[in-house]
């Protein structure tokens, strides 16, 4: 997956038969919003968590922690195998730990593949090393420091393999044999520039080039029946001779520049120039935050008012600065349409009015990384050296995140909408479960249900200002992409009351994603959307049949 974009020569080649080429381009026809463009089953999965102990027979037992009890954390899958795997102290000491899951992640890969290997035919083989990946024979000057980090980071887990693969496996085989080890080592940077999430790594789709404004997502087919295959769809409206693109950033595509390109270089080893990135046009609309002359803050925390920017609903009209694109966060200057001032974090600074107004931009800065840490786990509190989490620990933390963003970024901040998902994806996970608690005391069911309420109003504010935010950016994408669970799980909440009033407000929220529904997700979730889209239809039929029933026992 990872990007190529001197294209000039490539856009001959058809989107559904790109042999060699790198990209993909709607050469033969244009496509309508939803439109399939290609479906295709992996080359190879590499980490299939239909193995996990067959992976785990590849490595020494001594490489194993004790199995611990199943936690919450979203990284712990495969049978929680990279948690458990322990890497040689002397291997890893320089690291940090996100490098050492990083290369944790790169050994199960290489497990696999040695397993699979025999198996591959020769055909399978040749497409899957057509793929892109750096050079390893060349370290000089035209290689990025993104691609010298990516094949150190390979040849530091071969080593690794090489010290813990167990004897007598299809591992320790390959790691032993010179030809192997380099087979793997290029095996090992496809896997890290082109793999799609659950390691699976294809001929044609992972040569879609990356864009921030992507005009096609990949998903799962319509029936649901065969989860290894993947279906390339238009986002948007694409014309006949456009390169199409898809995203790498997952939800971080509603990130600012600055995070984005972190997560790119970071995962897939590229500084990302795209129209989105390069554009001196649009603003960087992901980071706007109100504007520091506009409205002074007090210390580095914004004004209650301005904080949470009720809109049409308060007093205030707040005036947002935007930063520009193509600048790294030490650099970033923010505009102001409102009083069309720049304002640009400089040390050297004299005057204490513009200091504490650049100031602004640097606590802006360190916000952002400390929300990305505590979104991807790096964080002190979930980064514990035994791993286990305390719900409640973990929901107050995220509490204090979404606090700290609110109140250093604003309300219209990516990080402020994130950490407010992370709460809301909680709320509506437990909403479920204490519904079913209930029907036990009376009292303390009257007690919850207004608990239950508040939340689920909560929620849906939550989610309203994230669709609000998510429309400003004017993507290529539709927003459901990016909130459609969030959406569902609010409606399923909804519905879950009981009651018409509350399952017509469900199908309203529904609304917002139906289309989107029909058009890209599987046919069991478009049941799910029609059945809670009806669910107070069904409600007042069922009122209205027991109401005539009531009258012909009168009658």
């Amino acid at each position: 997956m990872t990007e190529v974009r001197d294209l000039s020569s490539q856009k001959a080649a058809a989107a559904i038969d790109s042999s060699c080429q790198y990209g993909l381009f709607a050469s033969s026809k244009a496509y309508k919003k939803g439109d399939a463009i290609l479906s295709e089953s992996p080359l190879i999965i590499l980490k299939h968590p239909s193995e996990p102990d067959k992976v785990r027979s590849q490595f020494d037992k001594s490489c194993f922690a004790a199995k611990k009890k199943p936690s919450n954390d979203k990284d712990e899958k495969d049978d929680n195998i990279i948690i458990d795997l322990t890497l040689p102290a002397s291997s890893t000491k320089d690291l940090t730990a996100h490098h050492i899951k990083k290369i944790k992640g790169l050994a199960l890969a290489a497990a696999s593949y040695a397993m699979h290997r025999p198996n591959l035919t020769d055909e399978t083989k040749e497409k899957l090393f057509q793929l892109y990946h750096p050079s390893t024979n060349n370290q000089g000057d035209g290689v990025s420091d993104e691609e010298k980090s990516a094949l150190k980071l390979v040849n530091q887990a071969l080593k690794i393999c090489q010290q813990i693969a167990a004897p007598d496996t299809s591992l320790n085989r390959l790691v032993q044999d010179a030809k192997g080890a380099d087979e793997l080592i290029n095996l090992l940077l496809i896997y890290s520039c082109n793999a799609f999430e659950g390691g699976r790594i294809y001929h044609r789709l992972s040569r879609a080039n990356h864009s921030c404004n992507p005009n096609a997502i990949v998903g799962g087919s319509s029936s649901g029946d065969d989860d290894d295959v993947s279906v390339l769809k238009a986002a948007c409206d694409i014309a006949e001779g456009e390169e199409i693109t898809i995203s790498y950033l997952g939800s971080y595509l509603y990130a600012g520049y600055p995070t984005r390109q972190r997560v790119l270089k970071d995962s897939k080893y590229f500084t990302c120039q795209c129209d989105r990135c390069s554009s001196t046009v649009h603003s960087d609309l992901a980071s706007c935050l109100p504007c520091p002359v506009c409205h002074p803050r007090t210390g580095r925390y914004l004004d209650e008012d301005v904080m949470f920017d009720e809109g049409d609903e308060g007093d205030l009209t707040v005036s947002y600065a935007t930063p520009k694109n193509g600048m790294i966060a030490e650099e970033r200057s923010i505009e102001c349409k409102g009083c069309n001032k720049i304002t640009s974090f400089n040390p050297n600074e004299q005057s204490m009015r513009k200091k504490k107004e650049a100031a602004c931009v640097n606590y802006m800065n360190k916000a952002e990384e400390k929300v990305y840490d505590r979104l991807e786990g790096n964080d002190s509190v979930t980064s514990g050296s035994d791993g286990d989490k305390n719900l409640d620990v973990e929901k107050e933390a995220n509490e204090q995140f979404y606090e700290m963003a609110t109140s250093i970024c604003g309300a219209k901040h990516w990080t402020t909408h994130f950490m407010n998902l992370s709460l809301i994806e909680e709320s509506l996970a437990n909403f479920q479960s204490t519904f079913m608690s209930m029907g036990q005391n009376a009292a303390e069911d009257a007690e919850t249900m207004e608990e239950l309420l508040t939340g689920i109003a909560e929620a849906a504010d939550g989610i309203e200002r994230a669709w609000m935010y998510a429309s400003g950016l004017n993507l290529k994408t539709d927003p459901s992409q990016w909130l459609f669970d969030y959406t569902v799980g609010l409606a399923r909440a909804l519905v879950s009351l009981g009651d018409a009033k509350s399952q017509q407000y469900a199908a309203q929220w529904i609304s917002k994603v139906e289309d989107y529904a029909e058009a890209f997700e599987s046919d069991g979730m478009q049941k799910v959307v029609s059945s809670l889209k009806n669910a107070w239809k069904r409600h007042t039929s069922s009122e209205g049949e027991e109401s005539d029933k009531k009258r012909q026992k009168v009658d």
